[in-house]
């Protein structure tokens, strides 16, 4: 039975990564939108910028007016000469409407890598990172830990760590994931912080996975990095933290996280819906206010899943 091994981010320094890397590109990738994360991402930039094994930082954009440069965008070429920023708004896919998204904007980073930066399938690695980390928890160990393993022959590394608030680790996905019981799916009980968006990779990799628009993201790649037999490194941070969300916004992403599961295994076979029953696109609920009023709250969270980038390209 496939395993994920087990590293530490401490096995890693700048020298150690730059003598694996080779001939091999590094990039790192910043998942932004509007101005939220500028001084964010202006304090996380400088200090990858003093890596050596980094080719380029690209900052993944998406305005909220398209037409005006916003101080995300000016603070992240204000702190390197390596930081190119990609602007989501514009990044056309030919499978591609204008879904809004961090899947889908990630999905549009690789491909403008690919496509417009000319990267090598081959001999890329990229490295996705959360703006939202708050900066006495960042380091550059994010970087060289994660892109180590792949160096060092992982296809997918996924980041671990400890933080107080991982309601929908704890919550959630962990539960889910052990709910379906299947040797080829015992892997995805093995992700010690499974929804992390610190990931990296070989640009191979992401080519041949499949992108959900939003927050099924990372179930949808865990669950197709396990399922197609890739080499898989789950790598510990340390202590971790970011902006914490409101419950809204909690069960909003645990919908999503259920709906693309589900859907994720009955598209392999896993699992099958009888008697008419389907997945649903909304989540809908009751709940009795502070006040002691009834309230009820229902959102469409339907949300696209992408072929492979490399059925297009």
């Amino acid at each position: 039975m496939k395993s994920i091994d087990y590293l530490e981010a401490t096995e890693f320094n700048d020298e150690i990564v730059t003598g694996i890397k080779g001939g091999k590109k590094l990039y790192v990738i910043f998942s932004t939108f509007g101005e939220r994360e500028a001084e964010l991402i202006y304090q996380k930039i400088l200090l990858i910028d003093t890596l050596q094994c980094v080719d380029a930082i690209f900052v993944s954009h998406r305005r909220i007016n398209d037409d005006k440069e916003e101080q995300t965008e000016t603070k992240a070429k204000q702190a390197s000469k390596r930081a190119k920023v990609i602007l989501c708004n514009s990044v056309n896919v030919p499978d591609m409407g204008f879904e809004k998204g961090k899947g889908a904007d990630m999905r549009r980073t690789l491909y403008y890598l690919i496509t417009q930066h000319n990267a090598d399938i081959n001999n890329t690695v990229v490295v996705f990172l959360d703006a939202d980390v708050l900066p006495q928890y960042f380091g550059t160990h994010f970087v060289l830990g994660l892109a180590g393993a792949v160096l060092k022959g992982y296809e997918f590394a996924k980041a671990s760590f400890w933080r107080q608030m991982g309601r929908v680790k704890k919550y959630v996905a962990q539960p889910l994931f052990s709910a379906i019981a299947h040797n080829n799916l015992e892997p995805l009980r093995e992700f010690a912080y499974p929804l992390s968006g610190e990931v990296a990779g070989t640009l191979s990799f992401f080519s041949k996975v499949s992108f959900w628009q939003m927050y099924g993201v990372e179930t949808g790649i865990n669950i197709d990095a396990v399922l197609s037999n890739y080499k898989i490194a789950d790598v510990n941070l340390g202590v971790y933290d970011h902006e914490h969300h409101g419950d809204i916004n909690i069960q909003k992403m645990s919908f999503g996280i259920i709906r693309t599961f589900l859907l994720q295994l009955i598209e392999y076979g896993y699992i099958e819906l009888k008697n008419g029953a389907e997945i649903s696109d909304v989540f809908k609920a009751q709940y009795i206010d502070e006040h002691g009023k009834r309230q009820s709250i229902e959102f469409n969270l339907s949300e696209k899943k992408y072929f492979p980038l490399c059925t297009i390209i």
